[in-house]
């Protein structure tokens, strides 16, 4: 029986401590039936690559609709399995956030909750249903890559473009 809490008290504790040296957290709006959401898969996993060890990353879906069936569903089938899933039915987290379409980011220091960055994860997008041409640049990974080496994102932040998020239900 002690040998069993020991195992367990050592294997909270290593699970805390890993997740406690995160110090950023970085939420992802999602929309399942946003194309532009599907699009962002790729730099997500790219993102996630690089900065796995630095940060947490959250899925975060701001429908009515969303289920975590539906939630799970959308990140196996596009490769997301790092991510966590957080439901915001009532969209209270979105506002707090300042998230205005999906796909959206936000990156918050994981000790204080500070925003960090609230913006667009790629260029690819000019407006919605209009692709620019060209190289893309993965903004999130731009945006990580300075708040870790301790710079501060001015505002404006880029502006995300997606399908908005509709606040009165």
């Amino acid at each position: 029986m002690k040998r069993v809490i020991f195992t367990l008290f050592i294997s909270l504790f290593i699970s805390n401590f890993a997740s406690a040296q995160k110090n950023y957290n970085v939420y992802t709006f999602i929309a399942e039936e946003c194309p532009i959401s599907i699009y962002m898969a790729k730099p997500l996993r790219e993102a996630v690559k690089l900065f796995d060890q630095q940060a947490n990353f959250y899925a975060v879906f701001p429908s009515k609709k969303s289920t975590e069936a539906t939630a799970a569903e959308f990140l196996k089938q596009y490769d997301l399995p790092q991510f966590q899933i957080l439901l915001d039915n009532d969209k209270r987290f979105t506002k707090k956030m300042g998230a205005e379409v999906t796909p959206e980011v936000a990156i918050t220091d994981a000790e204080t909750g500070e925003i960090l960055y609230c913006g667009r994860i790629s260029n690819a997008y000019a407006s919605p249903g209009k692709m620019r041409h060209g190289r893309r640049i993965n903004d999130l990974i731009n945006m990580l890559t300075r708040i870790t080496k301790g710079e501060k994102i001015a505002k404006p932040w880029l502006p995300a473009v997606g399908c908005f998020i509709t606040f009165a239900e």
